[in-house]
């Protein structure tokens, strides 16, 4: 483990907190125009998020009307279940499914499922995720922004580890080790250049996590274009279950 990730672990609240931890839960208000853009205005809004620390599953609800969501990276598999606990949809090898898309095309709802499955069990699990067995890490050359500076992680993903992509980058503030920002380029969406900020930190029994996320595009020089964030997920009541 090399010293940012020491130290943005511990200003996070430390490892110890996840050592005997099983799962850790969060309700997530999930919004922008980017999932009526994607064709899905209506599967999303205040989720119920369930994230298995000792295997990679996620569950979500509602995921539309009466509906829920969960995804199994291990079976690389979406379901979507009615409140019965019946199997309304299912999609195996969702990212395969979506190999050759483009910002423009729509995604079915179990696309949609695996996307914001994946995408929120990374953010619930940071920055405990570079610890994982796989991720490996890297500091690279700081960026100033906000009168701030921040050191920045590179941080590489096995291809067996659903993420954005294989390689993204996570900026620190230099004084108080908080997360300010990550950088990606979604592949089942084209690949299009994001900055993805992160603020308002909460203490949820020790643990800090950042509480508003607002996901815009960058430029080719690596600043963002803040004028409008197509995704926006405000979270609250983070617990880590033991």
């Amino acid at each position: 483990m090399n010293d940012l990730v020491e130290f943005v672990i511990e200003k996070h609240g430390g490892l110890e907190l996840w050592e005997e931890a099983v799962r850790v839960s969060a309700t997530v208000h999930v919004h922008g125009g980017f999932w009526a853009f994607k064709g899905q205005p209506d599967l999303l809004g205040m989720e119920k998020v369930t994230v298995d620390l000792r295997r990679p599953h996620i569950g979500m609800s509602p995921f539309g009307k009466d509906r829920s969501v969960s995804f199994d990276a291990q079976a690389d598999r979406v379901v979507i279940s009615r409140a019965d606990g019946s199997v309304a949809e299912e999609l195996d090898n969702p990212r395969a499914s979506m190999s050759g898309f483009t910002g423009e095309t729509p995604w079915t709802a179990p696309q949609t499922g695996y996307f914001i499955s994946y995408a929120t069990r990374m953010y619930l699990l940071e920055p405990y995720l570079f610890t994982l067995p796989g991720i490996t890490t890297r500091e690279v050359e700081p960026w100033s922004e906000a009168g701030e500076t921040w050191r920045r992680l590179e941080v590489t993903f096995p291809g067996s580890f659903p993420s954005h992509n294989s390689v993204q980058t996570y900026y620190f503030d230099a004084d108080t080790g908080l997360q300010r920002r990550m950088d990606y380029s979604p592949d089942v969406n084209g690949n299009p250049l994001v900055a993805h900020y992160t603020s308002e930190h909460h203490d949820f029994g020790g643990l800090i996590v950042p509480t508003r996320r607002r996901v815009l595009l960058r430029r080719e020089d690596n600043t963002a274009i803040h004028e409008a964030a197509a995704i926006l997920l405000d979270l609250k009541d983070v617990h880590l279950e033991r």
